[in-house]
């Protein structure tokens, strides 16, 4: 198999100016229809969330006015092992919930027959509150650059196919194959196939030759020629198919 590279290349256009020309005269009407959107999202989230933060303010003082905080008294302990004696500690639970504590008291530690002591602490959490979320009166700025023209390839090239040849043959005490297929794409796309054989005996012995070329001269056509020659059988066939622009 040989393949020989091809200098020729595919240019394919790329459409830059009408897109330059389409940004350019539909930047300001995006600019007004996302400051409009972007308004628009701004005041149904502020409302949604002040609304639950009134609901969580109502909450919380209806519960703290009907109900008193809870305090649970964690009673002292002793590890004999460390010979430590913890104190009693207490944990205040806020009026309207029993998962977050508003404040927490540690134990003291005393080590018997020893100076070493830790004293008590206690810890106030902040209560869960929710600040308010204004909405800005004026217009927040927004801008978008101008599209300009670059001084910049306006094709993309792709190189074409090169030529390629296979050939293939088999040789044996009765028979001799020999298959030869090339593909040229130049100008014109052609490719040529031919299989043909020898032998001692007749009946084995044939040729097969096709040719088909793709010319894109003036439209595109597309013509296939195949013949077959055998001692039983033999025959031949063309055809054309051409493609061309409406003037």
């Amino acid at each position: 198999t040989q393949y020989k590279k091809n200098k020729d290349k595919h240019s394919i256009p790329i459409p830059l100016d009408v897109f330059y020309v389409f940004m350019n005269h539909n930047i300001n009407s995006f600019i007004r229809q996302f400051e409009k959107g972007r308004h628009q999202t701004l005041v149904s989230f502020t409302n949604a969330y002040n609304e639950v933060k009134l609901k969580l303010d109502k909450y919380k003082v209806e519960k703290s006015l009907n109900n008193h905080p809870r305090i649970f008294q964690i009673p002292g302990y002793t590890i004999p092992l460390f010979n430590i004696e913890a104190s009693p500690s207490t944990v205040k639970m806020l009026p309207f919930g029993y998962v977050i504590p508003e404040e927490i008291s540690t134990p003291s530690f005393t080590i018997w027959g020893s100076d070493f002591y830790v004293p008590p602490y206690t810890l106030v959490l902040p209560s869960l509150e929710l600040p308010a979320l204004p909405v800005p009166t004026g217009p927040l700025e927004f801008s978008l650059p101008e599209f300009k023209i670059l001084s910049t390839p306006r094709n993309i090239l792709i190189p074409t196919l090169g030529n390629i040849t296979y050939d293939f043959s088999f040789k044996s005490s009765v028979i001799t194959l020999n298959t030869n297929v090339e593909l040229y794409n130049q100008s014109d796309i052609v490719v040529h196939f031919l299989s043909s054989s020898s032998s001692v005996m007749d009946a084995l012995q044939y040729k097969l030759e096709g040719t088909s070329s793709l010319t894109r001269k003036r439209g595109l056509k597309l013509a296939t020629a195949l013949s077959l020659s055998n001692e039983f059988m033999g025959g031949s066939h063309n055809s054309t198919i051409s493609l061309t622009k409406k003037k």
